[in-house]
């Protein structure tokens, strides 16, 4: 390769890396939108360019988005969760265990798809995002995500503590936004609801267990679909040390998974 091939294919992969960060600015989670239904992941190893094996991701799979493919601008590095064989009706993932490449074609960042309108209630309590994007449909029957944010009761309930003093469990569940205490005036998501014209559900208490210092800030969260049977809910909560990411997958109305990384400020 020459010289001036070497600065060409600089450039355009410079671009392309840059477009990519933009594009994912606010949060680094990523979906599968193939209107095929699935995308093929590249597993390698040691190696990037040995492929060992090929993953299958449906359409609405999630992922967390790492950066562009060494030597490739048609492909993203990225990290996903292990599945279980046997489907489950909730999961949560607090660690991604498999990577490998996708093409960043059958994709789409999840924080860029049409996003709902988010308000918030009159007790200010609770948030409450419409899907507005289709103005034909009436009012009452758009699409809705509600989070209610209530001052939390965990310091009644039971905890135990590491080698370090820093709470471990709550009520034998990780508790995240928090450390050594329970700050004053703590807060966390009592529940989350999804209202669908024919469906409606309550997310499962796993979904939400130990959610501390949610964020009301509309710049700190979102709701968005590739289509009706296809919703993310994501959440920029704590600060600090404490800060974290959590992301909801919401298929054809009810909560099925949840992925939640520490992301310190």
């Amino acid at each position: 390769m020459t010289f001036i091939h070497k600065a060409i294919y600089l450039s355009i992969f410079s671009i392309f890396s840059f477009s990519l960060i933009h594009a994912q600015k606010k949060v680094p989670f990523g979906v599968v939108k193939a209107t095929e239904g699935y995308a093929m992941v590249r597993v390698h190893k040691e190696d990037y360019r040995k492929i060992v094996d090929k993953i299958r991701m449906k359409r609405g799979d999630v992922f967390v988005y790492v950066k562009p493919a060494p030597g490739e601008t048609d492909w993203i590095w990225i990290k996903y969760p292990e599945k279980d064989d046997v489907d489950k009706p909730f999961v949560r993932y607090d660690s991604l265990s498999k990577e490998g490449m996708v093409n960043k074609d059958r994709i789409a960042f999840i924080d860029q798809l049409p996003k709902y309108t988010p308000t918030k209630s009159k007790n200010g309590k609770s948030i409450i995002f419409t899907d507005n994007n289709n103005p034909k449909i009436p009012t009452a029957q758009r699409s809705k995500v509600v989070i209610d944010i209530y001052p939390s009761n965990a310091s009644y309930r039971k905890q135990e503590k590491d080698a370090d003093g820093n709470i471990k469990t709550i009520d034998k569940i990780k508790p995240w936004g928090i450390d050594k205490e329970l700050p004053s005036g703590m807060t966390e998501i009592k529940s989350i609801r999804v209202q669908q014209p024919g469906r409606g559900s309550v997310f499962v208490r796993e979904a939400i267990k130990n959610m501390f210092q949610p964020t009301m800030d509309f710049e700190n969260m979102g709701v968005t679909s590739i289509d009706d049977d296809h919703i993310f809910l994501y959440m920029i909560n704590g600060s600090g040390t404490n800060r974290y990411t959590s992301l909801w997958t919401i298929k054809e109305g009810k909560v099925i998974s949840q992925i939640i990384l520490k992301n310190p400020e």
